[in-house]
C-alpha cells in the first residue's frame, strides 16, 4: 500500500514526491500503523520494487487485501496522477468504514461517487461480489480496471477472459458491452468493446488501445470508440471451428451434449443450422450458445408442428439443464437481467427466421422443421446463408 499514518495520526502519502533520504530519515524517527486497521506496518524502501508499505508479517489487516506487486503500485499510483491532472480530486486508498472497505482510488465526479479497483491478480469470484456489491448498496459506483498483464489474447479478436473479468462486464448503450484494463509498463488503457461469449473463458472482441495521456476519465465512463460494422465473417469463423472442433478431453457439459446429440441420430459436429449465434443476453450464459441453443432446438422438437409450447416450457426445459450441470450461467452485477432473458432473445430469433410463431396468448407454436446439415460442407454454407439473413453487431 501507498498510504500509511505515523503513530501521532500524520498522514503518510508515498505519492507525494518524497526523496529517499526523507523517507530514511521519516523511517528512523517515526512507526507506521495501518489506516484502516491501526496494527504496525513497515516502509520498504527498496532500490527493485515500488516503495511502499506492508503490514509486519504477524499483523493481519481486517480487510481482505491481495499482495500487491510492483506492477500494481505503480499501476495505482499513475492513474492517481492522471485523475489529479485532470483536476478530478481523488483519495489514494480511502478506508470506507461503512463497507469495511478500502478501493484503490476514490473520486467524486459529475454528481457520482466512484470506487475504483486496479485489478493486477487473481482473486475468487466470491471476493469480487462482495466488494462490487458493497460499493453498489453504498451508491457508490465501481470501476474496475485490470492490469494490462491480465490481458490473455489469442488473437487480434480473440481472447480469454477469466470468471472476474467476466463479471466486470459493463454495459454499453451503443457498444453492448466494455471491460478496461490499463498497463503501468506503457501507460496505454486497452478497452475490449462489443464482447461476444463463446465459450466459459473465450471471447470475440475488438481491442482499443488509448495513451493515457491521449485519454480522459469522461472518456474511460462513456466512450465514444468506433467499431467494425459487422462481425459476420468473424462469427462464421467461429462457427466452422466449432463443426470441425475434435476435443481429445471434453468437458462433462461436452460430453453430455455430444451423447445428447448421437442419441437422436445425428453428429453433434452437425448441429441446426439456427443454432449458434449471438443474441442479446447471450453473455448470461457462459456454456457456448452452439450447445445451449441446439438443446432448446432439440427440446421444440419434440412439439407436433402448430402444437402451443410456452416460454416458461423452453425456460424450465434449460433451467434443469442448469441444475444438472450441463449447462452453466454467469455472474454479472451489473447487468439487470436473468439468464431467462437470453432465452427470450434466442426465441426471438426463431420468430424472426420463421422458425417458430407467437400466439395472442403469448404462448408460441412451431412452423418449420428444425434444419440438420448432412455434411461439414453442408453446415458451412448453409451458416453462411442464415448469416446473411440475420443481424450480428
Amino acid at each position: 500500500m501507498l498510504i500509511a499514518y505515523t503513530e501521532d495520526r500524520k498522514r503518510i502519502s508515498l505519492v507525494q514526491g518524497w526523496k529517499i533520504d526523507q523517507l530514511e530519515h521519516l523511517r528512523k524517527e517515526k512507526r507506521f500503523v495501518c489506516p484502516v486497521c491501526k496494527k504496525p506496518v513497515r516502509l520498504k524502501l527498496g532500490t527493485i520494487r515500488r516503495w511502499h508499505f506492508a503490514h509486519i508479517e504477524e499483523a493481519r489487516c481486517s480487510v481482505e487485501l491481495e499482495a500487491e506487486s510492483d506492477y500494481h503500485l505503480h499501476g495505482k499510483e499513475q492513474l492517481y496522477h492522471w485523475l489529479m491532472d485532470q483536476k478530478i480530486h481523488t483519495l489514494l486508498e480511502p478506508y470506507l468504514s461503512s463497507i469495511n472497505q478500502r478501493p484503490d482510488l476514490f473520486t467524486f465526479y459529475e454528481g457520482r461517487y466512484y470506487a475504483i479497483e486496479y485489478q493486477c491478480s487473481s482473486i475468487p469470484l466470491p471476493v469480487f461480489e462482495k466488494r462490487t456489491k458493497g460499493y453498489l448498496q453504498e451508491d457508490i459506483h465501481p470501476l474496475w480496471i485490470f492490469g494490462g498483464n491480465r490481458m490473455t489474447r489469442k488473437s487480434s479478436t480473440f481472447f480469454s477472459l477469466s470468471p472476474i473479468e467476466w463479471a466486470a462486464l459493463q454495459p454499453h448503450p451503443k457498444m453492448k458491452n466494455i471491460l478496461h484494463y490499463f498497463c503501468s509498463d506503457n501507460n496505454q488503457f486497452f478497452s475490449l468493446i462489443n464482447i461476444k461469449s463463446l465459450s466459459s473463458q473465450s471471447a470475440l472482441s475488438q481491442m482499443i488501445t488509448t495513451r493515457a495521456n491521449d485519454i480522459t476519465f469522461q472518456d474511460l465512463l462513456k466512450p465514444q470508440f468506433l467499431q467494425e460494422n459487422s462481425w459476420k465473417d468473424l462469427w462464421l469463423t467461429v462457427k466452422k471451428k466449432w463443426r470441425y472442433n475434435v476435443v481429445l478431453y471434453p468437458s462433462w457439459s461436452q460430453k453430455y451434449f455430444n451423447s445428447y446429440c448421437l442419441q437422436r441420430n445425428f453428429s453433434p459436429y452437425l448441429y441446426p443450422i439456427e443454432a449458434g449465434w449471438p443474441t442479446k443476453h447471450h453473455e448470461w450464459i457462459e456454456t457456448p450458445p452452439y450447445i445451449w441453443q441446439t438443446f432448446i432446438l432439440i427440446y421444440l422438437s419434440t412439439y407436433p408442428l402448430e402444437a402451443r409450447f410456452t416460454f416458461q416450457n423452453v425456460y424450465h426445459f434449460l433451467k434443469e439443464l442448469i441444475e444438472k450441470r450441463v449447462c452453466s450461467t454467469r455472474t454479472l452485477p451489473y447487468y439487470d437481467g436473468h439468464y431467462s432473458y437470453a432465452v427470450m432473445s434466442y426465441l426471438q430469433l426463431l420468430i424472426n427466421r420463421g422458425v417458430i410463431k407467437r400466439t395472442s396468448s403469448k404462448g408460441y407454436f412451431r412452423v418449420k422443421e428444425i434444419q440438420y446439415p448432412k455434411s461439414i460442407n453442408e453446415a458451412i454454407v448453409r451458416d453462411e446463408e442464415f448469416a446473411s439473413q440475420i443481424k450480428i453487431n
